[in-house]
């Protein structure tokens, strides 16, 4: 997602793009693609690995335009609608690719040969109405509940199978002096909500179609009340903690790594990635995961992580060379160079040369048997986290009722889907 260079500049050893990134572009025989994408995004090093291992497989070059890291898709979508289409674009496979026109855009990959090499729970995000239209090359996630396995083991719990033992664990904890969950309501997103729709939609994914059109509404799925009301029952046990209202993220590793709080609602790659443990009394591993329980599903469920794909305009000049690179990035032997060391779960099947976390080594059976693909996120247009975490968090300080928090998430949504339909 980078702005387009001129042909003068096209020519010059080094480029800087408008928006801060710096790209170097060869002025050698060779095809040169264009590739937007938010800087950040493409400063991970597996992407600059795979990046440098086709230019030098094949003689050509990639020009990385890097946008704005807060108004990224902003910048894109502008550029879209003026007919500004780079050759190569990184894009989350959610429901705001709806804009960018994709099965005008982008290159259908369907029948490609490593779609059977994506894991189950993936390909959905790349898939969008039944056509995969981008390859899924990103780090990865299991997200579930993470509890202290030495605070459990010192109580006497035993890991909760289904929601009735999970809230009877709530119980013993708080019982103990221990707050059961450290849930940042404050900041709203860290509710994550989601992952208590993400089971119902994938037993009804005719939900999603019926949501998408118009057709129906949050209150005619009975699962979205009960989770509604299992966030308001939880608060108002104490399963959150007193100052639930007013707790942020940036506390999370305080809190657990003191005890405070024996679980938490996030992903396996944070232990890694922001955890600090060298400051308090526990540390990364002493946490393992288990399944989350928001009252929707009795068994539980563990969500895969968000990816980032390599999507390729099929109307471009040089749609041969983009669409060589994608199949470069699918090849397992590539794709294991660029991950190799790297703390993610695989997205591919034949990925072997990542870091799994140890949370996930720990219970990898039930991680594998329960994991689902992320849907509510990308799938329901104008499903917004930061949102619903808002009217969650009012439901749960009592200002409103469920019906009310039914309805108020649902008005966001529409108003989102109606914006689309202009």
């Amino acid at each position: 997602m980078k702005k387009k260079m001129f042909a003068a500049l096209m020519a010059a050893c080094m480029t800087v793009s408008v928006f801060g990134s710096v790209a170097t572009v060869s002025a050698a025989d060779g095809v040169t693609l264009t590739l937007y994408g938010n800087a950040d995004d493409l400063a991970k090093p597996y992407m600059q690995k795979i990046i440098s291992l086709w230019e030098e497989s094949s003689g050509n070059k990639i020009d990385q335009q890097g946008l704005d890291t807060d108004n990224a898709e902003t910048i894109a979508l502008t550029k879209f609608t003026t007919g500004d289409i780079p050759d190569l674009y990184i894009h989350f496979g959610n429901s705001n690719l709806k804009n960018f026109n994709p099965e005008e855009n982008f290159v259908d990959w369907s029948d490609a040969d490593w779609v059977s090499d994506i894991q189950d729970s993936v390909l959905p995000q790349a898939t969008y109405n039944d056509k995969v239209i981008g390859l899924p090359f990103w780090e990865a996630s299991n997200s579930g509940c993470f509890y202290n396995t030495k605070i459990f083991e010192e109580l006497g719990i035993k890991q909760p199978m289904t929601q009735e033992e999970f809230n009877a664990a709530c119980d013993t904890l708080l019982e103990n002096g221990v707050q059961p969950i450290y849930l940042a309501a404050a900041d709203a997103w860290p509710i994550l909500y989601q992952f208590a729709l993400d089971p119902v939609l994938e037993e009804h994914p005719e939900y999603i179609e019926k949501l998408n059109a118009g057709e129906m509404s949050y209150a005619d799925i009975p699962e979205f009340a009960d989770m509604c009301t299992w966030f308001k029952e939880a608060a108002d046990k104490g399963y959150f903690g007193k100052n639930f209202a007013s707790d942020t993220w940036d506390y999370t590793s305080e809190v657990l790594g003191t005890g405070e709080a024996a679980m938490l609602f996030c992903w396996d790659t944070w232990f890694d990635t922001d955890y600090d443990s060298e400051s308090y009394d526990y540390v990364g591993d002493d946490f393992g995961i288990m399944p989350v329980f928001m009252g929707t599903c009795d068994e539980g469920t563990y969500e895969g992580g968000n990816v980032n794909l390599m999507l390729v305009n099929k109307n471009g000049d040089n749609v041969e060379a983009a669409s060589d690179f994608v199949n470069f990035m699918a090849d397992p032997e590539n794709y294991n160079q660029a991950f190799d060391g790297v703390s993610t779960a695989a997205v591919f099947k034949q990925e072997t040369t990542n870091v799994n976390s140890s949370q996930y080594d720990g219970n990898k059976d039930s991680v594998d048997k329960l994991i689902r693909a992320s849907s509510a996120q990308p799938k329901i247009v104008g499903f917004n986290q930061q949102e619903g975490g808002k009217a969650l968090l009012q439901l749960m300080n009592g200002d409103i009722s469920v019906e009310e928090c039914v309805k108020l998430i649902d008005d966001d949504r529409v108003a989102t889907l109606e914006s689309f339909a202009q």
